[in-house]
């Protein structure tokens, strides 16, 4: 049948016809004179501004473009378009504000042109040189303001102090009407439904006075975004303990405390309330506890934690049972540190001992040992000294000195007085 075909007129008419298109082809793309391609709309780029910055000047924000018309063959000009064509001036030289007319140099590009070994070439522009307009720059430092206009869930809360911004002022710079033009910078979070703190990057809007934004044309800001913090807070109720130390023949066992507030309700973060099962006040010396004592804690709280109490301090009442206590008169006083060539008196010291009535059967009065140390005392002849007492019962663990306690010792000359010798 292929044969049959070959054979037919319509083959050889088939055959013609492609190798005409080939003909046509071969002298349309090679031998036919260049063509000529418009391409309009080409942005001007301006060389230079970092020159125009250090003489304090700006370029106002004009975008120009130029029309063109490309000559040369149409297999090359035909991969030319506005976005592989730059067309530069440069504001090199301006050295005041001023309006200015800058030549333009047209750049095609070399990987489209060298390809070609026809020349391509602009035949034609709509422009020669552009106008701008170069002003004096100027820069004023404004606020930067947070703005939450999202939503938290049921059972959270937030503050006026609940955002932290990496930084709560900018510089802007520019032309002199825009830049007094702004007012203030801010920030704005309208993420709906917070259930924890939130952290992100947040864009900077520039608004007047009148909290209208505006569009930041002709001018340069120091940031454009920042990191902000949003402080999504829970609440907890927190029960108050303190520590019970032994002492004076006590133990945690044989003491009990009630505390006035028993709790306070606090405000933070999820995290950090989660670590927080009780609030610790500080400690109570039960040696300084007689059988009752009252004594009053500032609420400390830590950092990032807030009461929603207004109460700032709590009550604690401690009371013992099951001990007793007895009063014991000891001669048992031995001084240390003390300066030699003084004679010192002193007094025998009553103390209070408290422990179990079975342990008070072992306890002699000399197991009762005062100890003055007078390192820290003035000592001078004639003169009685207050000095703090250190007692501790001696081989009985059991039993245990209540209170703090101080002996009046008197200091006198060691050597003996001379006596004047009688007259006969």
């Amino acid at each position: 049948m292929w044969s049959k075909f070959r054979d037919s007129r319509i083959f050889y008419a088939l055959l013609a016809l492609l190798a005409a298109i080939v003909c046509w082809l071969y002298v349309d793309l090679a031998r036919t004179p260049d063509a000529n391609v418009p391409i309009n709309g080409i942005p001007v780029s301006f060389i230079g501004k970092e020159t125009l910055q250090e003489e304090g000047l700006l370029l106002l924000d004009e975008q120009p473009t130029i029309n063109i018309v490309v000559s040369g063959p149409r297999s090359v000009i035909t991969k030319l378009n506005r976005n592989n064509i730059t067309i530069t001036a440069s504001v090199s030289s301006i050295t005041e504000a001023g309006v200015y007319s800058l030549d333009c140099s047209i750049n095609l590009p070399s990987s489209v042109v060298s390809a070609s070994s026809k020349s391509v070439r602009v035949a034609s522009r709509s422009a020669t040189a552009v106008d701008v307009t170069v002003v004096k720059m100027v820069s004023k430092t404004i606020p930067i303001q947070p703005e939450f206009t999202g939503t938290v869930a049921e059972d959270r809360f937030y503050d006026e102090g609940s955002f932290a911004l990496q930084q709560r002022e900018m510089e802007i710079s520019g032309e002199e009407s825009a830049v007094n033009a702004v007012s203030y910078a801010k920030v704005v979070l309208s993420e709906t439904n917070l259930t924890d703190t939130w952290t992100g990057w947040l864009d900077v809007i520039l608004c007047d006075q009148e909290g209208q934004e505006l569009k930041p044309d002709n001018l340069s800001m120091e940031v454009t975004s920042i990191s902000a913090t949003f402080f999504v807070e829970c609440t907890k109720e927190i029960p108050l303990k303190v520590t019970l130390t032994s002492g004076g023949g006590a133990t945690a066992e044989n003491a009990q405390y009630t505390i006035d507030p028993p709790s306070i309700t606090v405000s933070g973060q999820e995290v950090v309330l989660d670590n927080m099962d009780e609030l610790n006040l500080g400690t109570v010396d039960l040696s300084q506890v007689i059988t009752t004592g009252e004594y009053q804690f500032d609420i400390q709280l830590p950092s990032g934690v807030s009461s929603m109490d207004d109460v700032t301090t709590a009550t604690v009442q401690v009371s013992i049972s099951g001990l007793e206590t007895r009063r014991i008169v000891t001669s048992n006083i031995q001084l240390i540190n003390a300066p030699d060539g003084h004679r010192y008196s002193y007094d025998d010291l009553e103390v209070r001992v408290r422990g179990k009535a079975e342990d008070f059967k072992m306890l002699m009065n000399e197991d009762v040992q005062v100890t003055l140390d007078l390192s820290q005392v003035e000592v001078v002849d004639g003169t009685t000294v207050t000095v703090p007492a250190q007692v501790e019962i001696i081989g009985i663990s059991e039993l245990g000195v209540l209170g703090t306690y101080s002996v009046n010792v008197t200091v006198e000359s060691a050597e003996e007085p001379v006596m004047p010798e009688e007259t006969p």
